[in-house]
């Protein structure tokens, strides 16, 4: 009985991690360029069980042991196996802002900050009062040769990334892709670290007004949400079951005289 509680509790904890998994995509179901979470979880090891000691008499009344008697395989339980992120790209939202870029193919603008360079999806850009391209928390957003781009005039963004002012290249947005995404750390809600080299892509699909929008979609994560409830109240009435069955088990055992 007690393998029980710990079957179960191992679940609902399980539960528990997803559950926080989808309330950090709802809260970020408005945040451009944001990647959902997903909770994976895994099974413990089954035990297989048999029923032993089971034993026959012939007909001279000796007493022969039967070999075990397979009964079938229980489960002891669940954990989560990692929480990764779903780099499916968003739906690209027209903004008419010059500033707003967004990427419809793969990869990762460059931007500094503080602790080196980092890289986002979220193409929300601003010109601050010194005629600086950043990001909307005020980063710097780096050109191909990693210098900071100062725009003082209009200006129009080709498909390649080229920042083009009065008919002349003035300099070109430095976007990256790496090999292994999931070896990605994330860095807040947009913010993306990582320890592998990164590749420079040559031909990115670069659209000027535009924004990408997060790839949660939020009636799919509530329906999900509903399910993950349901599951850890499934499994926290088996444990108030399994608590209540060794309660009387122990007042039964307690009141033999």
């Amino acid at each position: 009985m007690i393998k029980g509680l710990y079957t179960a509790a191992s679940g609902m904890m399980v539960q528990m991690a997803r559950q926080d998994a989808i309330a950090n995509n709802l809260a970020n179901v408005n945040t451009s360029g944001y990647k959902k979470h997903v909770a994976v979880s895994r099974a413990f090891p089954e035990m297989l069980m048999s029923r032993l000691g089971e034993s026959t008499e012939n007909a001279r009344g000796e007493t022969k042991a039967q070999p075990p008697d397979f009964i079938g395989r229980l489960g002891t339980g669940a954990c989560m196996d990692e929480v990764y992120t779903d780099f499916t790209a968003g739906n690209i939202k027209k903004t008419d802002n010059s500033s707003d870029i967004a990427l419809s193919g793969p990869g990762f603008f460059a931007v500094e900050t503080a602790d080196g360079e980092r890289f986002t999806r979220c193409g929300e850009f601003k010109i601050n009062s010194d005629g600086m391209l950043t990001t909307s928390e005020g980063y710097p957003v780096l050109d191909s040769f990693d210098n900071y781009i100062f725009i003082e005039d209009e200006f129009t963004v080709d498909r390649l990334g080229n920042i083009i002012v009065n008919g002349e290249e003035i300099a070109r947005l430095k976007i990256v892709n790496f090999e292994n995404l999931q070896a990605m750390e994330r860095l807040g809600d947009s913010l993306l670290n990582s320890n592998e080299e990164y590749m420079e892509i040559e031909n990115p699909d670069v659209l000027q007004g535009y924004v990408e929008e997060s790839n949660v979609n939020a009636v799919k994560e509530m329906v999900t949400l509903i399910s993950v409830v349901r599951a850890y109240e499934a499994m926290q009435k088996a444990v108030q079951a399994v608590d209540e069955t060794t309660q009387v088990a122990i007042d039964k055992v307690g009141s033999v005289t």
